[in-house]
Parts: structure tokens; sequence; C-alpha cells
């Protein structure tokens, strides 16, 4: 019997498990997923504890239709695409009865599974996950814990002398076109 090692808080992993049981016996995991009698079930198939049953499904490859269990997984189930080319032969000759089990099936509690002689792991994937870095070097002044503030805030420039005598002499053609104004407006 194999004995598997779940570690504590696992995430972003898919096993696939193939089925050699009968239909019937692979009928009652599948179809009683929301009663105690397939929790206990699951759980003593897999040799695990307390399993969230959300997170396993069992199926026949025959219920894909038209497609394959890796463009299931990697599609339907984020798998890889990498880590699925090595196995696509395998996958591909699988008939029958299929377990998948996800990560979140064991709750984050760390725990060692033995799967009875009627279930055979095919294959561990992981599953894509998102970069949370970004690739963004976070090493910049502004992301620096504890910084002072600035010393001295920048001084403001006064002006030069000719951008003043640019100023006032707009500001005078400004006021004698008011005066011609408004006496052309008086006179009329």
């Amino acid at each position: 019997m194999t004995t598997l090692s779940i570690p504590a808080l696992e995430s972003g992993v898919i096993r696939v498990f193939a089925l050699s049981m009968s239909d019937q016996d692979a009928k009652a995991l599948r179809d009683g997923a929301g009663s105690d009698n397939a929790a206990s079930a699951l759980n003593a198939a897999l040799g695990a504890r307390a399993l969230n049953l959300q997170h396993v499904e069992v199926f026949t490859v025959a219920d894909l239709s038209e497609m394959s269990l890796a463009e299931y997984l990697q599609e339907g189930a984020g798998a890889l695409p990498s880590a699925l080319e090595q196995d696509r032969s395998k996958l591909a000759a699988l008939d029958g009865w299929v377990m998948v089990v996800y990560s979140s099936a064991f709750g984050g509690v760390a725990q060692k599974i033995t799967p009875a002689p009627e279930l055979t792991l095919i294959a561990s994937y992981p599953q894509e996950g998102t970069n949370w870095t970004g690739g963004v070097d976070l090493r910049t002044p502004s992301a620096a814990p504890n910084q002072d503030p600035p010393e001295d805030p920048p001084v403001k420039k006064r002006p030069s002398d000719a951008a003043m005598s640019g100023r006032i002499a707009t500001l005078a053609l400004l006021v004698a076109f008011g005066v011609v104004g408004l006496m052309l407006w008086v006179g009329s």
C-alpha cells in the first residue's frame, strides 16, 4: 500500500486516482457526496480523515464526452500544461472511473493517507497560481520602513527680472486697451 504525506496548508495540487471498482461502488462514492455514508466511504477509500467533499470529484472519463482528461485537468482544474505534458498518453489511456482530489479537500490539515488498493494514484499536478510578485522590485526608498521625512521642503525659485518685466508690460498693455475701449464706448 502506498502512503502519501499531505503537508499542512498544502494548496495548488491536484491528485488523480484511477478507480478499480465496480460501477455500483464508484457510483455510490459519486452520488452520495452529500450524505454521511459517502463521506465516510470517501475517507475510507482514501485513508484520510475529514475530507471536504466539495473538493473531491468522482466521474467516468466518458462523462467528459469530447474533452480528454488532460484537457479537463488543464482547462477545468487549472493544472499546469507543462506538468500534464509528460503524462498526456497515460491520461489518454485511462477509461472507467477516476477520482480527482484537490488540496483543499484536506482542509489544510497535515495527514498521511493510505488509499485503498482499488485506488491507483496516477499523478499529482500543480495548479496554476497567481504570481504575486509581478516582477516588481520593492527595494525602493518609498517602500523602506520607518523612513524619515525629507529634511527641508524644496525652496521655490524667485522669478527672474526679465520674467517680472514681461508681466508688468503685459499688465500695462491690458490696462491701456481697457482705457481705450472704455473711451470708445463712452464716445459712441
